[in-house]
C-alpha cells in the first residue's frame, strides 16, 4: 500500500461502504497498514482511497500536533457518518497527504457528531470538537469522493498553488 497521486480518480469517487463479512482486508490489519502510511507522512489523517481503496475507512493521529483541545491517539474508523454539524463556522489551513505542499485555508464547522464502526464491528457515536472535528470532516470528504479543493474559496487556493510552486522552484535552487 503507498499514497496515490494527487490526479488519481479514485480520489473523487465515493467509497462502498466497509463489508465486515467479506473484508478487502482483516480490519485491524488495515488500520495497522493505513496508520504506518499516515505516520510515514507525518500526517494527522488518512482515509483508503488516499492509499487505492475503493472502501469507507479512515484513520487519525494527533502525537506530535497535539493541541489544546485534542486528544492524543490513534483512531480508525470502519464506515463513519456525520450526524449533524453545529453552528461556528471557521477558516484554518488544511493539508493532504495526497497533495503535497499545499496547504490551504478551508472553512468548517467547529464541531460535528459523527457515528462508526470499530474493528469489530460495534457502532458508535461521538462529537468531536476543535481539531479533531477538522481532521475527521477532511477525511469523511475523501471517502465521498470530495477533495479539500472543493472546499476551498477560489482566491485561497490560487494563493495555495502559487505559494507551493514557489516552494518547489526555491527546492530546486537548494539541491
Amino acid at each position: 500500500m503507498r499514497l496515490v497521486e494527487e490526479t488519481h480518480p479514485i480520489l473523487l469517487q465515493k467509497c462502498e461502504s466497509f463489508n465486515f463479512d467479506e473484508p478487502i482486508m482483516e480490519p485491524y490489519e488495515l488500520s495497522d497498514e493505513l496508520h504506518k502510511i499516515r505516520k510515514a507522512g507525518a500526517g494527522v489523517g488518512l482515509a483508503a482511497p488516499q492509499v487505492g481503496l475503493n472502501t469507507q475507512v479512515l484513520v487519525i493521529g494527533m502525537g506530535n500536533y497535539q493541541t489544546e483541545g485534542t486528544e492524543d491517539y490513534d483512531k480508525v474508523f470502519f464506515n463513519p457518518t456525520i450526524l449533524s454539524y453545529e453552528e461556528g463556522n471557521i477558516y484554518m489551513l488544511e493539508g493532504c497527504l495526497s497533495y503535497p505542499g499545499l496547504f490551504v485555508k478551508v472553512k468548517r464547522p467547529e464541531n460535528m457528531t459523527m457515528e462508526w464502526y470499530t474493528e469489530e464491528g460495534s457502532r458508535c457515536e461521538e462529537r468531536f470538537t476543535g481539531m479533531t472535528s477538522r481532521i475527521l470532516q477532511h477525511e469523511v470528504d475523501h471517502l465521498n469522493g470530495i477533495t479539500f479543493l472543493k472546499r476551498a474559496v477560489r482566491l485561497h487556493l490560487q494563493k495555495a498553488q502559487k505559494d507551493r510552486k514557489i516552494q518547489g522552484r526555491r527546492r530546486k535552487k537548494t539541491q
